[in-house]
C-alpha cells in the first residue's frame, strides 16, 4: 500500500514539472516576441545620405560595342606557319669519275648562273653549251646531261618541307654511293659553297653510284653537289 502511494506522488510530480517547463518555455517566447515588435517600431527621424564613393577596380566599367567573341572571351587562333614553307635546295652532278672531273668548270657555271627569277617555278639560269637540256620533272627544276653517251647527268631540285634535314638529305646522297653514314658534327665540319639564297653545304665524293630504282651500282662514279638547307619562303597570296 505505501508503495503504490510513493508511485502516484512519483508520477503527478513529473507531470507537474512537465508543466511548469511547457509554462517557462511559453513566456520566454511571449517576451521576446513583444521586444521584437517593440524593436521593429519605424523612426520618425531621417537621415540623409551625402557622401558617395566611385567603384573600386574590381567592377570594371564595361566595354561596348564589343563583339560577341570579345564578349565571351574567345581567342581567335592564327593559323600555324605551313611547313611547307621551309624549302631546300639541291643541285647534284654524277656519273663517270673522269666525266665527272672534267665537268666541274661546267657545274660550277651552272651554280653561279642560278637566280631566282620569275614564273613557275621562279628560277632561271645558263647552261653550259657542251650539255644536254633534259625534260624538266616535279623533281627536277632543271635537268641536263653531258658526257660520252650522256653518262653524265646534273640537276637542281627544290623540296618543300626541307626533305628531312641537311643530315638525312647529305647521308641520302651518301649511300647512293655505297658509302657509311656521317653524323651531325661530320655534317657540320663539310665546306659551305656560296649558292642562290645563301651558303649550302658542298658534297664531293666518289664511289659505286646506284641510281635511284637500279638494282646494281655503278663502279668507280663521283657526285659533286651542294645542299642549301630549309630557307624560309612565303608562298602564301
Amino acid at each position: 500500500m505505501i508503495r503504490t502511494f510513493n508511485f502516484r506522488i512519483t508520477y503527478f510530480r513529473l507531470i507537474f514539472d512537465k508543466f511548469t517547463l511547457m509554462f517557462l518555455f511559453l513566456r520566454t517566447l511571449f517576451l521576446s516576441s513583444l521586444l521584437l515588435l517593440v524593436s521593429c517600431k519605424p523612426s520618425e527621424d531621417r537621415v540623409e545620405i551625402t557622401k558617395t564613393r566611385e567603384l573600386g577596380d574590381f567592377a570594371p566599367k564595361p566595354k561596348l560595342g564589343l563583339a560577341f567573341k570579345d564578349r565571351v572571351g574567345i581567342e581567335e587562333r592564327k593559323p600555324e606557319s605551313n611547313p611547307l614553307n621551309n624549302v631546300s635546295f639541291f643541285v647534284k652532278m654524277t656519273g663517270p669519275k673522269a666525266t665527272v672531273d672534267a665537268e666541274i668548270e661546267n657545274f660550277n657555271f651552272f651554280c653561279d648562273s642560278l637566280k631566282i627569277g620569275e614564273g613557275n617555278p621562279p628560277f632561271k639560269w645558263s647552261k653550259p653549251e657542251s650539255w644536254n637540256e633534259e625534260s624538266a620533272s616535279t623533281m627536277r627544276v632543271a635537268n641536263f646531261s653531258f658526257g660520252e653517251n650522256s653518262l653524265g647527268e646534273c640537276y637542281f631540285t627544290v623540296l618543300p618541307g626541307g626533305g628531312g634535314g641537311l643530315v638525312a638529305n647529305v647521308n641520302r646522297w651518301r649511300k647512293q654511293m655505297s658509302l657509311d653514314e656521317l653524323n651531325q658534327s661530320d655534317v657540320d665540319a663539310l665546306k659551305e659553297r656560296e649558292f642562290l639564297l645563301g651558303n649550302g653545304k658542298y658534297i664531293e665524293m666518289e664511289g659505286s653510284f646506284k641510281p635511284v630504282g637500279a638494282n646494281e651500282s655503278l663502279p668507280n662514279y663521283k657526285m659533286v653537289g651542294i645542299i642549301l638547307p630549309e630557307l624560309k619562303m612565303n608562298f602564301e597570296k
